[in-house]
């Protein structure tokens, strides 16, 4: 093949992949946006549980009021720990400085557990016989620091979901 054969063939494929990626993007452009992926957490447990309109209504309310609660907390656990981290530099600290501080961090997380838990009570609450067993089979599925906001905090890690937002439900 000759070199003007050859040039005129890079040329055509550098075009060619120029406008694949050109019409990619007008597609992801104009494509129709999705549901968001918060809204499906959101309605993960009233979709499981096949909750009713009213079970529906109420457990959004618990839901809402819930979150109300911890995330404040969740948002005071990120600065704390933001400030704990940034010590990293300052070698005066004792061990038993650093201890006390992490002890206070994890009893920040222990109340948003307890918090937790007594929401989950409270759903439980809102079910039937069948969701109470459908209950039980999700929250065993899934750890609760992922229900309390905690994943993505710490290392926690979710498979398959990222780790930039506190998890909500």
């Amino acid at each position: 093949m000759n070199e003007t054969k050859r040039y005129r063939l890079m040329v055509g494929i550098i075009v060619g992949l120029a406008l694949l990626n050109l019409a990619l993007l007008v597609w992801m452009y104009l494509a129709p946006r999705q549901q968001t992926r918060r809204t499906d957490r959101r309605l993960f447990l009233s979709r499981e549980l096949n909750f009713s309109e009213e079970q529906r209504k109420q457990y959004r309310a618990l839901r809402d009021e819930h979150f109300k609660i911890i995330r404040p907390m969740l948002e005071e656990i990120h600065e704390s720990r933001k400030r704990f981290f940034q010590q990293v530099n300052d070698t005066t600290l004792t061990d038993a400085q650093l201890q006390q501080q992490a002890e206070q961090l994890e009893t920040k997380l222990a109340q948003i557990d307890v918090k937790t838990f007594r929401h989950f009570q409270q759903v439980r609450a809102l079910c039937t016989p069948e969701q109470r067993a459908r209950l039980t089979e999700v929250l065993a599925r899934f750890p609760a620091r992922w229900f309390s906001g905690r994943a993505g905090q710490g290392g926690y890690n979710r498979p398959g979901a990222d780790s930039t937002q506190h998890r909500q439900n």
